[in-house]
This record gives structure tokens, sequence and C-alpha cells, in this order.
């Protein structure tokens, strides 16, 4: 037991010398660049067709990126949410890719450049003239198609009743 003790106490200068050696080994680690997600990734073509990549933070703090079509300063994102734009708070990843970070409980997305970001209703009839441009609209076709099958058949049972000389 006397050596096990012995082996833990360690004198003041090996403790400086292994943190220092600690020290110099985290220092030659090559250091990854923080690169985009693929698919918040957005390239020319679409870009010059209102494409925005967006890095979405949920709730309990994953990110994950994703492609939508900038409309009307407003974006849809895959989870069926509304969000708004001003233009603003768009930022470029790496000066190429145009990318905006939206938490998916705000309307609006987080200010990259330097400005108040107190106001988050200054987008809110965008969005809810969005909403009405994407709700589904009911056709009224059915009612006429069944009148129109009502007048095949009776123009049907009109022309054999003519043929075969009943009328």
């Amino acid at each position: 037991m006397e050596e096990k003790i012995e082996e833990k106490q360690m004198s003041l200068k090996d403790k400086i010398d292994f943190l220092m050696e600690d020290r110099n080994s985290s220092q030659d680690k090559k250091k990854r660049k923080l690169r985009i997600p693929r698919k918040a990734k957005v390239r020319k073509g679409k870009i010059k067709k209102g494409w925005i990549g967006i890095i979405r933070v949920d709730e309990n703090g994953n990110l994950s990126g994703e492609k939508q079509r900038l409309e009307d300063s407003t974006i849809r994102l895959k989870d069926k949410s509304y969000h708004s734009t001003d233009g603003s708070e768009i930022g470029f990843w790496q000066g190429k890719y145009p990318v905006i970070i939206q938490p998916t409980w705000r309307k609006n997305p987080i200010k990259i450049r330097q400005g108040d970001d107190k106001n988050e209703t200054y987008g809110q009839k965008y969005i809810m003239a969005r909403m009405l441009g994407d709700t589904i609209k009911v056709k009224t076709g059915g009612a006429k198609g069944i009148l129109y099958i009502i007048g095949f058949g009776i123009a049907a049972y009109l022309g054999y009743m003519f043929f075969t000389g009943q009328l």
C-alpha cells in the first residue's frame, strides 16, 4: 500500500511538466474548420431563383440544415412553420452561401449583423399572407361532374329509345 500512496504524490515540478506536455500536445493537433451542413448549402443556380440555406435550431438544441425558397420575405420550414426575414439576418458562409440561423420558437431569424433585435412583429403580415396563399382551395367541380354524368345518361337513354323506335 505504501507504494500506491507514493505513486499518487507528484512533486510540483512533475505536475507542471505534465501540464505543459499536455498543453503542447493539444496545440499540435490539427484544428478542423466548421463546415456548413450539406443540406443547407445552396449553389449559384438556386441562389438566383431565390433559395436560401437555413440552419434550424430546435427547442432541444439540435441543429439541422435545409434549403428553402424565400418568397415575399417569408420561408416555410419542413415542419410546416412559417418565418419571416427582412434581409438583415442573411449571412454568407465563407462568402459564398447565403444562410440564416432560424430558431423554431421565434418568427424571425437571429440577426448576424449589429442591430436592435427587440421587435419581432415586423414580419407578421407577410407570414399571414403566405399562410393564406398556401391554403388548399376546395374545388367545386365535383357537383358539375355529377350533373354531366346524369345528362349523358339521359341523352344515351333518349338515343336508345329513338333508334329502337319506342319513342
